[in-house]
């Protein structure tokens, strides 16, 4: 019996380590289950438990070394090889178990493909089977060892007192609290689907009641500390996103206009997607007045200003976000290097939290990007009516980029996102680069004034790099002079003088996923440039060139937009609250061309051999640019939004310098005498852009004739049927557009695009049931084109089944829920029925959506002191070409007439404005 007791027992000093050594490690166990049970759960919490697993792994190293020690210098060995072989090998589990534990610690779970995370826990079931084999091999009484139920015998204090009952008593009530703590501070705040909390007319919400700390959204540096994300930190902190708030002075200019003619409570309207540091800490007019001064001014869009949204409340942009505390690791706000170090070791040791918290489904979602790139400017800050304003969204989700329609004139290769374009994969070894890439966080588009100013030339060259990557064409495509036509596979004869010659020039967008140029047209100016050369290369002619300060020839064709308010006068301060009207908005859609005409004559002893076209881009417009750092205001009356006849508080400009904006060539193109224009396109294709721009302009039978062209040069191609279909529709030719659809289908039977307008055919004649047969194949790979959609219910509608028309428009306002078209035709649906509760309230949706159909009378008085852009809003124009002329000398505050370019007001440059 003694025998026996000898190999049961273990010496008291080794009872006491093996009782702390088995709880903590039953702590750990638990620990680890409920991490994996937890694994949803906040950031904070779940890594707050992994703190808490590293902790205790780290304190049970000591009390496993001294037992093991102790445990091998007295047991006899040789008594019983069996249980000592199992013993050896529990200990060699055990030993690579805190090896890899803390491998982890230093090379994170991640690491060569996550192999020393695999065998901690491997190890770890491992160590468990060998203890269990080790005792059982045992001789003589097994599991005693621990003596623990002798003491719950004599009393629960006793249990608890003893090393085992302690150290599992009080782990156990450490994981509880540090699980409970973190839960409720971090769930506890949040409201699904947020609340208003004060932010008046900012559209975002907070998810919570009182604000946000400052520093729950700032503090970017941190993110891009080394080791962490400093490459992606560098590039956004010369993105316009940095310097999207009071950091930019274009923006703050503005919005102080807008402060103090509106106050601060209708310019938050801006704030939920310029500036969210200010807006959702109350320093937006809410607890403080807004400081423009202020660090948190300068903060721009932060890591954490996207990367906290928890989700979108719709599809109406305009910054329609949900927004919480941030869901970080423990110590993430932390001043000390401790703190910091601790933070950043256990985001090395389980990344998979942090990726998931920082990275939600609703950030790979193309619709976060057009909750701040779709705009819409409601009553209470135009105190006037709902106006659409720019929409870089729907303009993506229409197109044919997005893989939404088959309508598209050209169907490109692969589809395109917001993403792919604007956030290009580049080579980074930031920790969550996939195969040595990362996303670009330069966001590089078309803004090249904000990187000029800031001396950014890395975001400079990244933007001119994207104006100019082929994203955007030019082809001079037909000249006519002495009564022929020299059309694209034609050499240009030598102009000469007194001749008259037309010419026709065809800007393609190949690349660009939305109109071009997007954004805020009323500030932005892209135009073409046309030279005349001679042999000598002087310029004989041109349209477009700018002259020495910087002003473009106001004859030049311009895109972008000319907006007026109610006296009339034009918007030109980026004031969109004041816009009630537009004199015309020039943009390129995806895959659609714009056809430019001209027309002068040849100057007497003078002749031209070469043509040069050249699509130029600049931000800003000259006048915005010279506002924003020359402009003053002058006495007068206090501005109006509201009644017309009070003129709006004049400015001037003063004699202080301006900077001088870099011109970007976007693409060009030359014609010389004598020579066959090259192209990388082929002929058909340089025919059908041609034709696309006749459509666009309203010219049909122009279109039709290209159109017809392209049918020529592809005979195997369906395009050129289809888009003399297109323009055949348009003018009301049913049996000839029937006969170019059905040769369409011959040369690819079963193509959609062509489904698609026979079905328009049919509609025209009423053959409901033959369109439906159409549409529904074209819908089964197109569900999202809203077109398509509302184009079905349309068809429902007219056969008098007003509950299907209703479904179906229903759901053209699940892709945009402000879709004119679907709202007009749902309110029809629901009066149909019979529905006039739900039918009033359609009504009221509808007509708040709708433009105010008297407004183009505004633009009358503009148009009579503006010839140049009442020349520019008529659909099919022609501009004329100039000898160049030197600069007429600036005056503070003037300009002369023939000067102004287009979007500014000959008032602008007198000093009245």
């Amino acid at each position: 019996m003694a025998r026996r007791r000898k190999y049961a027992r273990l010496p008291a000093n080794q009872r006491r380590l093996v009782s702390i050594v088995l709880a903590g490690y039953l702590l750990l166990v638990i620990n680890s289950i409920l991490l994996l049970i937890f694994d949803s759960s906040t950031a904070f919490a779940y890594m707050t438990n992994v703190l808490l697993h590293v902790a205790l792994g780290s304190v049970l190293v000591a009390p496993v070394l001294v037992f093991l020690t102790l445990h091998l210098m007295k047991m006899p060995f040789h008594l019983n090889r069996t249980a000592t072989v199992a013993g050896a090998f529990t200990a060699l589990s055990l030993g690579a178990l805190l090896a890899s534990g803390f491998g982890i610690l230093i090379y994170g779970a991640s690491y060569g493909g996550g192999w020393i995370l695999t065998t901690h826990i491997v190890t770890a079931i491992v160590t468990i089977v060998g203890f269990v084999g080790h005792v059982s091999l045992k001789r003589g009484v097994r599991y005693h060892f621990l003596e623990w139920s002798e003491a719950w015998k004599v009393g629960v204090t006793k249990a608890i007192r003893h090393p085992f009952g302690m150290t599992m008593s009080g782990g156990l009530l450490l994981s509880a609290l540090l699980f409970a703590i973190p839960l409720v501070r971090s769930e506890a705040v949040y409201v699904e689907g947020g609340i208003e909390n004060g932010l008046e007319s900012a559209q975002a919400m907070l998810a919570h009641d009182g604000f946000l700390r400052a520093e729950d959204l700032a503090r970017s540096e941190t993110c891009g500390q080394e080791g962490c994300h400093p490459d992606v930190f560098a590039q956004w902190s010369e993105s316009v996103h940095k310097f999207s708030s009071f950091n930019n002075p274009y923006y703050a200019k503005t919005v102080e206009l807008m402060i103090g003619r509106s106050g601060e409570g209708p310019t938050r309207w801006c704030a939920s997607c310029h500036d969210p540091v200010l807006l959702f800490t109350g320093r937006f007019g809410n607890t403080v007045p807004v400081d423009t001064s202020h660090w948190t001014a300068h903060e721009g869009i932060t890591c954490l200003s996207c990367h906290a949204v928890r989700g979108l409340r719709d599809l109406r942009g305009n910054g329609r976000y949900v927004i919480a505390p941030p869901d970080e690791y423990p110590f993430a706000r932390t001043g000390g290097e401790a703190g910091k170090y601790v933070h950043d070791k256990l985001i090395l040791i389980k990344p998979e939290p942090h990726r998931d918290a920082m990275l939600r489904p609703v950030h790979e979602a193309g619709a976060f990007c057009g909750t701040c790139h779709k705009v819409g400017i409601p009553p209470e800050v135009n105190q006037y009516r709902w106006k659409r304003g720019q929409n870089e969204w729907d303009a993506w989700q229409a197109s044919g980029t997005s893989g939404n329609t088959v309508r598209s004139f050209y169907l490109p290769a692969q589809t395109e996102t917001c993403v792919s374009c604007h956030m290009p994969l580049v080579p980074s070894n930031d920790r969550g680069n996939e195969d040595g890439m990362i996303r670009s966080h330069r966001f590089a588009a078309a803004n090249s004034a904000l990187p000029f100013l800031n001396g950014h030339a890395d975001q400079l060259q990244a933007v001119q790099r994207a104006l100019e990557d082929s994203i955007v064409t030019v082809d001079i495509f037909r000249v006519t002079a002495g009564g022929r036509d020299f059309g694209p596979g034609d050499p240009m004869p030598t102009l000469g003088p007194g001749q008259e010659v037309l010419v026709d020039v065809v800007v393609r967008n190949r690349k660009v996923g939305h109109m071009l140029p997007g954004g805020t047209n009323d500030s932005n100016e892209m135009w073409l440039e046309l030279r005349a050369e001679n042999s000598a290369g002087d310029v004989v002619l041109s349209s477009g060139t700018v002259d020495a300060h910087g002003r473009v020839d106001s004859t030049a064709h311009f895109w972008g937009a000319v907006l007026v308010d109610r006296a009339s006068q034009v918007i030109d301060k980026r004031n969109a609250q004041d816009w009630i009207a537009t004199v015309y908005a020039h943009t390129i859609g995806p895959g659609t061309a714009h056809t430019i005409h001209y027309r002068f004559t040849v100057p007497a002893g003078r002749s031209v051999t070469t043509l040069h076209a050249n699509l130029k881009h600049r931000k800003f417009k000259w006048y915005y640019n010279n506002w924003v750092f020359r402009g003053y205001p002058l006495p007068g009356q206090a501005d109006s939004l509201v009644d017309a006849s009070v003129d709006r508080r004049s400015w001037a400009l003063n004699d202080s310098p301006a900077p001088d904006l870099p011109v970007t060539a976007m693409a060009s193109a030359r014609r010389r005498a004598g020579v066959v224009p090259a192209s990388a396109a082929p002929l058909w294709e340089r025919w059908n852009d041609y034709g696309i721009g006749l459509l666009q302009e309203g010219d049909t039978r122009g279109a039709m004739e290209a159109f017809a062209r392209v049918s020529e040069l592809a005979p195997a191609s369906p395009e050129g049927p289809i888009n003399m279909g297109r323009a055949l529709l348009s003018e009301g030719q049913l049996d000839r557009a029937g006969e170019v659809l059905r040769e369409a289908e011959k040369r690819r039977p079963g193509y959609l695009k062509t489904a698609y307008f026979r079905g328009v055919f049919n509609r025209a004649l009423a053959n409901y049931e033959e369109t439906l047969d159409d549409w529904m194949r074209v819908y089964q790979e197109y569900p999202q084109d809203r077109v398509l959609v509302l184009g079905i219910g349309r068809v429902h509608y007219l056969a008098g089944r007003y509950q299907d028309a209703l479904t179906w428009f229903d759901r053209v306002l699940v892709i945009d829920p402000e879709d004119l078209g679907g709202l007009y035709n749902r309110m029809l649906a629901l009066g149909a029925l019979g529905r006039q509760d739900e039918f009033t309230a359609a009504q009221a949706t509808y007509v708040y959506h709708k433009e105010d159909e008297d407004a183009m009378a505004v633009t009358s008085p503009y148009k009579q002191k503006h010839e140049m852009d009442n020349r520019e809003a008529q659909a099919i124009h022609e501009h004329g070409l100039s000898p160049l002329q030197l600069p007429e000398p600036l005056v503070a505050g003037e300009l002369p007439l023939t000067a102004t370019p287009v979007g500014t007001t000959s008032e602008s440059y007198e000093g009245r404005r």
